[in-house]
């Protein structure tokens, strides 16, 4: 009897020892440089590792990975000026999670293309309401200003409360169609005819 006692737990510690062997290799994580890692202990999100090597029970502690380098988003949509002109709009907006604020981003999105197209929509929403203030005419003669004003608002509307921090937004296209540009050109051009004309009635 004794012997058969003896070898259960001959048998139970072999398998203690197996499992411990196969969970050493498994538990060995590492994080590459320019990513964060949230660390979810049973589906929970609980803390971060940062790049290197690290060690976590894989049976009870999984990695989320983040992309910590400043990522650039690239959109496109359409806008209307106050005069309901139709503009044809490309954007460039840069951004980087804050690191310290991962666990928060894994518990309330999930994943950063969630969190990116939470981003992408306030994006389009506030360019839109920035230049729905303007009349098509001031928009195209002034394009250059447009840019720092969506910014602003961007930055703005976005800020940390969605645990990122917005680097830069440029507009790389504002279009309207090309009846309407023909027509902004030939007054243009008309309107400085006229200026010339009665500067030259003057002399």
């Amino acid at each position: 009897k004794k012997r058969s006692v003896a070898g259960a737990f001959s048998v139970v510690g072999c398998i203690i020892m197996a499992i411990v062997f196969l969970a050493i290799p498994f538990s060995i994580r590492t994080v590459d440089t320019g990513n964060i890692a949230v660390v979810k202990q049973l589906g929970e999100a609980k803390y971060t590792r940062s790049a290197g090597t690290h060690f976590d029970f894989w049976m009870t502690k999984t990695y989320t990975t983040y992309d910590a380098k400043v990522q650039n988003v690239d959109i496109t949509t359409q806008a209307y000026s106050s005069d309901a002109q139709t503009m044809d709009i490309g954007m460039t907006l840069q951004y980087q999670i804050i690191i310290d604020k991962a666990v928060d981003i894994a518990k309330e999105y999930g994943t950063l293309d969630i969190l990116q197209n939470r981003i992408q929509s306030i994006a389009v929403e506030k360019t839109k309401s920035v230049l729905s203030a303007y009349k098509a005419m001031d928009i195209i003669e002034d394009r250059a200003k447009m840019s720092p004003l969506v910014e602003e608002a961007i930055k703005e509307a976005i800020g940390e409360k969605y645990f990122v921090t917005v680097q830069t937004v440029v507009l790389t296209d504002i279009s309207f169609s090309d009846a309407f540009e023909k027509a902004v050109e030939e007054k243009m051009v008309a309107e400085q005819a006229k200026l010339q004309k009665d500067y030259e009635n003057q002399a």
